[in-house]
Protein backbone atom coordinates (compact mmCIF):
# COMPACT_ATOMS: atom_id res chain seq x y z
CA UNK A 1 0.00 0.00 0.00
CA UNK A 2 1.80 3.55 -0.75
CA UNK A 3 2.34 5.40 2.15
CA UNK A 4 -0.82 8.00 2.47
CA UNK A 5 -2.94 6.36 0.43
CA UNK A 6 -4.50 4.47 3.33
CA UNK A 7 -7.74 4.49 2.07
CA UNK A 8 -7.10 2.65 -1.26
CA UNK A 9 -10.46 1.61 -1.52
CA UNK A 10 -11.84 5.00 -2.17
CA UNK A 11 -8.64 7.48 -2.63
CA UNK A 12 -7.17 7.86 -5.73
CA UNK A 13 -5.85 10.88 -7.32
CA UNK A 14 -8.66 10.76 -10.31
CA UNK A 15 -11.13 11.38 -6.95
CA UNK A 16 -9.50 13.85 -5.47
CA UNK A 17 -8.76 15.67 -8.90
CA UNK A 18 -12.80 15.94 -8.55
CA UNK A 19 -13.52 17.02 -5.06
CA UNK A 20 -15.09 20.15 -4.37
CA UNK A 21 -12.89 23.21 -4.23
CA UNK A 22 -14.10 24.71 -1.25
CA UNK A 23 -13.80 21.45 0.81
CA UNK A 24 -10.04 21.79 -0.55
CA UNK A 25 -9.60 25.26 0.64
CA UNK A 26 -11.18 24.44 3.96
CA UNK A 27 -8.91 21.52 4.93
CA UNK A 28 -5.79 23.77 3.39
CA UNK A 29 -6.44 26.56 5.54
CA UNK A 30 -6.75 24.13 8.63
CA UNK A 31 -3.22 22.82 7.65
CA UNK A 32 -2.19 25.75 7.78
CA UNK A 33 -3.23 26.90 11.33
CA UNK A 34 -1.69 23.49 12.15
CA UNK A 35 1.33 24.53 10.85
CA UNK A 36 1.12 28.04 12.17
CA UNK A 37 1.10 26.21 15.82
CA UNK A 38 4.25 24.27 15.39
CA UNK A 39 2.68 21.02 15.05
CA UNK A 40 5.19 18.36 13.75
CA UNK A 41 5.56 17.59 9.81
CA UNK A 42 4.27 14.26 10.93
CA UNK A 43 1.26 15.30 12.25
CA UNK A 44 0.48 17.42 9.98
CA UNK A 45 1.06 14.75 6.82
CA UNK A 46 -1.29 12.36 9.14
CA UNK A 47 -4.16 15.14 9.24
CA UNK A 48 -3.53 15.63 5.37
CA UNK A 49 -3.87 12.02 4.45
CA UNK A 50 -6.65 11.68 6.85
CA UNK A 51 -9.06 14.40 5.14
CA UNK A 52 -8.11 13.57 1.73
CA UNK A 53 -9.51 10.61 2.27
CA UNK A 54 -12.75 11.76 3.62
CA UNK A 55 -12.85 14.54 1.27
CA UNK A 56 -12.77 11.63 -1.58
CA UNK A 57 -15.03 9.70 0.51
CA UNK A 58 -17.27 12.63 0.18
CA UNK A 59 -16.90 13.09 -3.50
CA UNK A 60 -17.60 9.67 -4.14
CA UNK A 61 -20.16 8.50 -2.15
CA UNK A 62 -21.48 11.73 -0.67
CA UNK A 63 -22.50 13.39 -4.35
CA UNK A 64 -19.02 16.17 -3.54
CA UNK A 65 -21.15 17.85 -0.88
CA UNK A 66 -19.63 20.77 0.76
CA UNK A 67 -18.57 19.07 3.73
CA UNK A 68 -20.33 22.28 5.94
CA UNK A 69 -23.45 20.75 4.96
CA UNK A 70 -22.77 17.16 5.96
CA UNK A 71 -25.57 15.74 8.29
CA UNK A 72 -25.05 13.13 10.99
CA UNK A 73 -26.83 10.19 8.97
CA UNK A 74 -23.92 11.11 6.46
CA UNK A 75 -21.15 10.96 9.35
CA UNK A 76 -22.34 7.82 10.87
CA UNK A 77 -22.48 6.46 7.04
CA UNK A 78 -18.48 7.63 6.88
CA UNK A 79 -18.31 5.47 10.35
CA UNK A 80 -19.83 2.32 8.98
CA UNK A 81 -17.64 2.60 5.55
CA UNK A 82 -14.23 2.91 7.84
CA UNK A 83 -15.26 -0.14 10.00
CA UNK A 84 -17.25 -2.34 7.48
CA UNK A 85 -16.00 -1.90 4.06
CA UNK A 86 -12.43 -0.49 4.53
CA UNK A 87 -12.10 -2.74 7.69
CA UNK A 88 -10.23 -0.74 9.38
CA UNK A 89 -8.92 -1.56 13.52
CA UNK A 90 -10.58 0.21 16.34
CA UNK A 91 -7.85 2.52 16.93
CA UNK A 92 -7.69 3.22 13.34
CA UNK A 93 -11.40 4.17 13.08
CA UNK A 94 -10.90 6.35 16.30
CA UNK A 95 -8.14 7.76 15.09
CA UNK A 96 -9.84 8.91 11.81
CA UNK A 97 -12.65 10.17 13.47
CA UNK A 98 -10.51 12.58 15.80
CA UNK A 99 -9.37 14.15 12.91
CA UNK A 100 -12.61 14.63 11.32
CA UNK A 101 -12.98 16.19 14.71
CA UNK A 102 -10.56 18.35 14.73
CA UNK A 103 -11.24 19.30 11.51
CA UNK A 104 -14.60 20.41 12.29
CA UNK A 105 -13.96 21.92 15.59
CA UNK A 106 -11.44 24.53 13.31
CA UNK A 107 -14.56 25.37 10.85
CA UNK A 108 -16.53 25.79 14.12
CA UNK A 109 -14.03 28.69 15.98
CA UNK A 110 -14.19 30.50 12.39
CA UNK A 111 -15.69 33.51 12.74
CA UNK A 112 -16.47 33.36 8.07
CA UNK A 113 -18.00 30.56 8.92
CA UNK A 114 -20.81 30.54 10.91
CA UNK A 115 -20.56 26.68 11.77
CA UNK A 116 -21.92 25.75 14.73
CA UNK A 117 -25.21 23.42 14.98
CA UNK A 118 -23.74 21.64 12.09
CA UNK A 119 -20.77 20.70 14.14
CA UNK A 120 -22.63 19.86 16.84
CA UNK A 121 -24.34 17.27 14.88
CA UNK A 122 -21.33 14.56 14.75
CA UNK A 123 -21.14 12.96 17.64
CA UNK A 124 -18.69 13.61 20.53
CA UNK A 125 -18.18 17.43 19.43
CA UNK A 126 -19.01 19.06 22.76
CA UNK A 127 -21.94 21.60 22.54
CA UNK A 128 -21.69 24.85 22.12
CA UNK A 129 -24.31 27.94 22.40
CA UNK A 130 -23.99 30.16 19.87
CA UNK A 131 -21.43 32.72 20.14
CA UNK A 132 -23.31 36.88 20.89
CA UNK A 133 -20.88 39.42 19.07
CA UNK A 134 -20.05 41.98 21.66
CA UNK A 135 -19.99 45.01 19.82
CA UNK A 136 -17.02 47.18 21.97
CA UNK A 137 -16.69 50.90 20.99
CA UNK A 138 -13.00 52.82 20.58
CA UNK A 139 -13.38 54.12 23.68
CA UNK A 140 -13.36 50.65 25.53
CA UNK A 141 -11.02 49.54 23.23
CA UNK A 142 -8.50 52.65 24.18
CA UNK A 143 -8.86 52.00 27.70
CA UNK A 144 -8.12 47.89 27.78
CA UNK A 145 -5.28 49.52 25.56
CA UNK A 146 -4.17 52.06 28.12
CA UNK A 147 -4.71 49.62 30.99
CA UNK A 148 -2.45 46.96 29.40
CA UNK A 149 0.15 50.01 28.93
CA UNK A 150 -0.11 50.79 32.50
CA UNK A 151 0.12 47.16 33.60
CA UNK A 152 3.41 46.95 31.36
CA UNK A 153 1.62 44.63 29.13
CA UNK A 154 3.59 45.88 26.00
CA UNK A 155 3.26 42.81 23.90
CA UNK A 156 -0.70 42.75 24.49
CA UNK A 157 -1.35 46.03 23.73
CA UNK A 158 0.57 46.11 20.28
CA UNK A 159 -1.59 42.92 19.42
CA UNK A 160 -4.63 44.31 20.49
CA UNK A 161 -4.37 47.47 18.44
CA UNK A 162 -2.78 45.92 15.47
CA UNK A 163 -6.24 43.64 15.52
CA UNK A 164 -7.78 46.73 15.90
CA UNK A 165 -6.04 48.74 12.84
CA UNK A 166 -6.00 45.93 10.74
CA UNK A 167 -8.83 43.64 11.16
CA UNK A 168 -6.68 40.67 11.02
CA UNK A 169 -7.84 37.29 11.95
CA UNK A 170 -5.54 34.99 14.98
CA UNK A 171 -3.32 33.14 12.23
CA UNK A 172 -2.67 36.46 10.31
CA UNK A 173 -1.23 38.41 13.42
CA UNK A 174 0.52 35.63 14.35
CA UNK A 175 2.91 35.42 11.39
CA UNK A 176 3.52 39.21 12.00
CA UNK A 177 7.39 39.71 11.65
CA UNK A 178 9.34 42.33 14.31
CA UNK A 179 10.58 44.23 11.04
CA UNK A 180 7.49 45.44 9.75
CA UNK A 181 7.80 47.81 13.03
CA UNK A 182 11.19 48.85 12.91
CA UNK A 183 10.78 51.64 10.48
CA UNK A 184 8.12 54.65 11.92
CA UNK A 185 7.23 55.94 8.40
CA UNK A 186 5.64 52.46 7.37
CA UNK A 187 1.84 51.28 7.76
CA UNK A 188 1.94 47.74 6.52
CA UNK A 189 3.41 44.73 7.99
CA UNK A 190 5.16 42.16 5.97
CA UNK A 191 3.11 39.57 3.94
CA UNK A 192 0.95 37.24 5.76
CA UNK A 193 -1.17 34.19 4.00
CA UNK A 194 -4.71 34.35 4.91
CA UNK A 195 -7.97 32.83 3.90
CA UNK A 196 -7.59 30.89 0.59
CA UNK A 197 -4.00 31.07 0.72
CA UNK A 198 -4.61 34.67 0.07
CA UNK A 199 -1.40 37.14 0.28
CA UNK A 200 -1.39 40.41 1.48
CA UNK A 201 -0.25 42.77 4.29
CA UNK A 202 -1.91 43.92 7.26
CA UNK A 203 -2.36 47.83 7.66
CA UNK A 204 -1.84 49.61 11.24
CA UNK A 205 -1.86 53.30 12.73
CA UNK A 206 -0.80 55.48 15.31
CA UNK A 207 -2.19 53.49 18.11
CA UNK A 208 -0.07 50.25 16.92
CA UNK A 209 3.04 52.06 16.65
CA UNK A 210 2.65 53.46 20.00
CA UNK A 211 2.40 50.31 21.75
CA UNK A 212 5.11 47.89 19.16
CA UNK A 213 7.84 50.77 20.07
CA UNK A 214 6.69 49.99 23.73
CA UNK A 215 6.65 46.20 23.23
CA UNK A 216 10.41 46.35 20.97
CA UNK A 217 11.96 48.52 23.80
CA UNK A 218 10.84 45.91 26.53
CA UNK A 219 11.68 43.17 24.53
CA UNK A 220 15.23 43.85 23.41
CA UNK A 221 17.79 42.10 21.72
CA UNK A 222 17.04 38.35 20.34
CA UNK A 223 17.54 36.36 17.24
CA UNK A 224 13.45 35.92 16.44
CA UNK A 225 12.19 37.13 13.73
CA UNK A 226 8.58 36.76 14.89
CA UNK A 227 7.07 40.10 16.43
CA UNK A 228 5.55 37.70 19.50
CA UNK A 229 6.74 35.50 21.34
CA UNK A 230 6.76 33.55 24.89
CA UNK A 231 9.23 32.10 27.28
CA UNK A 232 11.77 34.29 28.38
CA UNK A 233 16.10 33.45 28.48
CA UNK A 234 16.73 30.25 27.40
CA UNK A 235 13.15 29.25 26.62
CA UNK A 236 12.05 31.91 24.48
CA UNK A 237 10.40 30.93 21.29
CA UNK A 238 7.79 32.46 18.46
CA UNK A 239 4.26 32.44 19.67
CA UNK A 240 1.95 30.81 17.84
CA UNK A 241 -2.10 31.28 17.44
CA UNK A 242 -3.04 29.12 20.56
CA UNK A 243 -0.73 31.62 22.62
CA UNK A 244 -2.53 34.35 20.63
CA UNK A 245 -6.40 33.17 21.81
CA UNK A 246 -5.08 32.77 25.40
CA UNK A 247 -3.77 36.67 25.34
CA UNK A 248 -6.98 37.84 23.77
CA UNK A 249 -9.02 35.67 26.93
CA UNK A 250 -6.11 37.41 28.88
CA UNK A 251 -7.85 40.92 27.76
CA UNK A 252 -11.51 39.66 28.17
CA UNK A 253 -10.79 39.20 31.74
CA UNK A 254 -9.15 42.72 32.20
CA UNK A 255 -11.96 44.52 30.21
CA UNK A 256 -14.46 42.79 31.84
CA UNK A 257 -12.20 44.18 35.46
CA UNK A 258 -11.98 47.61 34.15
CA UNK A 259 -15.67 47.66 32.59
CA UNK A 260 -17.32 46.59 36.45
CA UNK A 261 -19.06 43.72 34.78
CA UNK A 262 -18.50 40.00 32.19
CA UNK A 263 -17.98 41.08 28.85
CA UNK A 264 -17.56 37.75 26.66
CA UNK A 265 -15.30 39.39 24.03
CA UNK A 266 -13.41 36.79 22.13
CA UNK A 267 -10.27 36.51 19.83
CA UNK A 268 -12.89 37.36 16.64
CA UNK A 269 -14.35 40.23 18.67
CA UNK A 270 -11.45 42.83 17.18
CA UNK A 271 -12.13 41.93 13.56
CA UNK A 272 -15.85 43.70 14.04
CA UNK A 273 -15.03 46.40 16.22
CA UNK A 274 -12.30 47.28 13.67
CA UNK A 275 -15.02 47.17 10.75
CA UNK A 276 -17.72 48.53 12.46
CA UNK A 277 -16.31 51.56 14.12
CA UNK A 278 -14.21 52.08 11.09
CA UNK A 279 -17.74 52.00 8.97
CA UNK A 280 -19.30 54.46 11.56
CA UNK A 281 -16.73 56.93 11.86
CA UNK A 282 -15.83 55.86 15.80
CA UNK A 283 -12.66 54.12 14.79
CA UNK A 284 -9.88 56.83 16.61
CA UNK A 285 -7.98 56.66 12.86
CA UNK A 286 -11.46 58.17 11.41
CA UNK A 287 -10.87 60.60 14.06
CA UNK A 288 -7.17 61.42 13.07
CA UNK A 289 -8.24 61.05 9.37
CA UNK A 290 -11.42 63.75 9.72
CA UNK A 291 -13.46 60.73 8.32
CA UNK A 292 -16.53 61.79 11.21
CA UNK A 293 -18.85 59.67 8.54
CA UNK A 294 -16.77 56.57 8.25
CA UNK A 295 -16.18 54.56 5.15
CA UNK A 296 -18.45 52.70 3.01
CA UNK A 297 -18.79 49.13 3.01
CA UNK A 298 -16.96 48.90 0.13
CA UNK A 299 -13.78 50.07 1.34
CA UNK A 300 -14.38 47.88 4.72
CA UNK A 301 -13.84 45.12 1.72
CA UNK A 302 -10.19 46.09 1.68
CA UNK A 303 -9.20 46.17 4.88
CA UNK A 304 -11.15 42.72 5.71
CA UNK A 305 -9.26 41.14 2.35
CA UNK A 306 -12.89 39.84 1.62
CA UNK A 307 -13.72 38.69 -1.61
CA UNK A 308 -17.66 38.83 -0.91
CA UNK A 309 -19.06 42.14 0.10
CA UNK A 310 -21.92 40.52 1.80
CA UNK A 311 -19.12 38.49 3.81
CA UNK A 312 -18.10 41.98 5.27
CA UNK A 313 -21.82 43.31 5.68
CA UNK A 314 -21.81 40.15 7.98
CA UNK A 315 -19.51 41.21 10.14
CA UNK A 316 -21.33 45.02 10.64
CA UNK A 317 -24.29 45.19 13.31
CA UNK A 318 -28.00 44.78 12.69
CA UNK A 319 -28.92 48.20 12.18
CA UNK A 320 -32.75 47.03 11.32
CA UNK A 321 -34.27 47.96 14.69
CA UNK A 322 -32.66 51.54 14.60
CA UNK A 323 -33.52 52.13 11.30
CA UNK A 324 -37.35 51.52 12.31
CA UNK A 325 -37.02 53.66 14.94
CA UNK A 326 -35.81 56.36 13.53
CA UNK A 327 -38.15 56.13 10.92
CA UNK A 328 -41.20 56.48 13.66
CA UNK A 329 -38.94 58.35 16.19
CA UNK A 330 -39.64 56.19 18.79
CA UNK A 331 -36.43 53.72 20.73
CA UNK A 332 -36.76 50.08 19.68
CA UNK A 333 -34.68 47.47 22.01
Amino acid sequence: MKKGHVYNTFYDDKTWAIVLKSNKDLMEDYLLELKQNKKSEQTQYQYRSDLKGLMCYICKYLDNKDILSLTKRDFRSYSLFLTETCKVSNARHNRLLSSLRSFLNFCENEDDLEYISTARRVKGLPKENVREIFFLTNEQIIRLKNELVRRGDFQKSAILMLAYDSAGRKNELAQVQKYSFMDETKNLTNKVIGKRRKVFSLIYFSGTKECSKLWLQQRGEDSIDSMWIVGNGENIREANSNNIYDWFMYMREVLSEIEGKQIDINVHTFRHDSLENYNTGSHYVCKELGMEKGFPIEKLKLIANHSDISTTSSYLKDKTLDELGEMFNIKLD
